[in-house]
């Protein structure tokens, strides 16, 4: 089948929709998509946070690559040549098109579309005035509108995902995206026209960034001249910018993990006769042999030397290796025999470790640890850290690892402000033991994340963040200092195994050393 080509484009997109509208009365949309392609379970990016998946969708990378939070595309306009988005992408083809980019929410329109490509840009205070500005764009024949409704992701966080007022606010979206195709019949290019209709997350109860369903699976739907009725077998946000270079007749650039991964989802253009490449799962091996003596020639102590301020093994005890840190025991700490290496320990609600006698100083400093990644997690579980979690005490000095069932987030806090880095799972990973470093790097002035002894990605440590971590409080081991794995509304428990502290910031060659210590054949 020949390949179709569309004048335009449209994407509105409806923050915090997910795929709750199944469960709406949404009349325009149910009529714009009974001949469309489309699925409720599409997958959003983690964290299910908008920043980090509007950035996906009109850069055509993850977050890991695009780096975009909410409070850094608030704060800086983006300038990233080596990965524009689809809107540098469109001029370079158009030069003279007429391009539009109407959002509620400021900060997409201020960090993510370039502000010198030719833009039309325009924000509103909420949905009603959106459309207003729509109306007044599209009589200008946008090649490319990107829209971004806020409403029902307000509701979701107000009155509760999936609730009666969350679902209201997506039926009067529905009827603000009815006036949108009106105004695209009034000018005479609907069925020139391909329409994309997405959410970037969901929720569950007031809120959402972690990567349960309610969270993660969102509706994606594709309506246009040629499109048939038909299931979309499997898409992801970040799939936007593919699809919507293909449609305007574009070439997709090739898929690369570590820049544009956008792809085009099998099932929406009957012509499109590509394969969707997912990565393949790597299924997590589980060790049993005993830990290699602390001091022997093949121990840690041999590999690392004075480096080594904390090793925590969780064979049948909380007890620290190098001799330089005392524990106490809170609650009840329990021992598993299917560790990475011989035992490991369960913690949170039901028990967790703390010292006195770990500082980190004003220097680098490197934290390594194996987690037992579990995807059904619910809610947030502190591993370790020296302050309460950000809900408590954001801006409290110190610092906090939390794993979440996706990602872990490693906070630091100056006293001021805090800096939170969340570093999703690799896809190719499954439920399992996975290796987590997190190396501060002064010098470098930056935070390096690294999982299963490959480096994810290194964020800039922001100004302010120089200072030492120390804030008097202890260091806990399985929770925060204020308990917060206890005092939960859901249980928060998970395993841990073979907890290092380093001093000074290990570089990769530190880190394929401790790679060789847990065993070639292991990786």
């Amino acid at each position: 089948m020949e390949r179709k080509v569309y004048n335009y484009c449209a994407v509105l997109g409806v923050d915090g929709m997910g795929n709750f509208n199944r469960a709406a009365n949404t009349p325009v949309m149910d009529a714009l998509f009974e001949n469309g392609a489309v699925t409720y379970d599409a997958l959003s990016m983690d964290p299910t946070i908008s920043a980090e998946n509007w950035g996906a969708m009109l850069l055509g990378a993850t977050p890991v690559v695009h780096g975009l939070t909410n409070g850094f595309i608030s704060r800086n306009v983006y300038t990233n040549r080596a990965l524009p988005s689809l809107f540098t992408r469109i001029r370079r083809a158009f030069p003279e098109a007429y391009l539009a980019s109407v959002c509620n929410w400021n900060p997409i329109n201020h960090g993510i579309v370039e502000h010198d490509v030719g833009v039309d840009m325009a924000t509103a205070s909420n949905d009603e005035g959106v459309n207003e500005l729509i109306v007044e764009k599209v009589k200008n024949k946008p090649k490319f509108l990107f829209v971004q409704y806020d409403d029902v992701d307000g509701a979701g966080h107000g009155s509760g995902y999936g609730t009666e007022g969350h679902i209201r606010q997506i039926e009067y979206t529905d009827a603000l995206i009815g006036k949108v195709l009106d105004a695209y019949r009034a000018v005479g290019i609907y069925n020139e026209t391909l329409f994309i209709v997405l959410a970037d997350h969901g929720g569950i109860r007031h809120g959402h960034g972690g990567y349960t369903d309610e969270e993660k699976y969102v509706f994606f739907g594709v309506s246009g001249a040629g499109i048939e009725r038909s299931q979309i077998r499997f898409a992801r946000t970040v799939d936007i910018a593919a699809t919507v270079l293909y449609a305007l007749g574009l070439d997709v650039p090739a898929r690369d993990e570590k820049g544009f991964s956008s792809q085009v989802p099998e099932g929406i253009f009957p012509w499109y006769t590509g394969a969707y490449v997912t990565a393949e799962p790597v299924t997590a091996v589980q060790r049993t042999r005993p830990t290699p003596n602390f001091s022997s020639e093949e121990g840690l102590a041999s590999r690392f030397g004075d480096r080594l301020k904390l090793a925590m093994f969780f064979d049948n005890s909380i007890a620290d290796e190098t001799g330089k840190c005392a524990f106490t025991e809170y609650g009840t700490v329990k021992y598993y025999s299917n560790g990475v290496n011989y035992a490991c320990a369960e913690f949170g609600q039901t028990g967790c470790a703390e010292t006195t006698d770990l500082t980190l100083g004003d220097g680098s400093f490197t934290l390594a640890v194996w987690l037992l990644t579990d995807r059904s997690i619910h809610e947030e579980c502190v591993v370790f850290g020296n302050k309460d979690w950000w809900w408590q005490k954001r801006s409290e000095k110190g610092l906090s690892l939390v794993l979440k069932n996706n990602d872990t987030v490693f906070l630091m806090g100056n006293g001021d402000d805090d800096f939170g880095v969340i570093t999703p799972f690799p896809d190719t990973h499954l439920d399992g033991w996975l290796h987590a470093a997190f190396v501060v790097d002064r010098a470098a002035g930056e935070i390096r994340v690294y999982y299963g002894f490959t480096l994810i990605r290194a964020f800039p440590l922001p100004a302010g963040f120089e200072g030492a971590p120390d804030n008097g409080c202890p260091f806990v081991v399985g929770n925060d200092v204020g308990h917060n794995n206890n005092i939960r509304d859901f249980p928060n428990i998970f395993r841990m195994d073979d907890l290092l502290v380093f001093d000074g910031a290990l570089t990769d060659e530190d880190i394929h050393a401790l790679e060789a210590y847990y065993g070639e054949e292991d990786r």
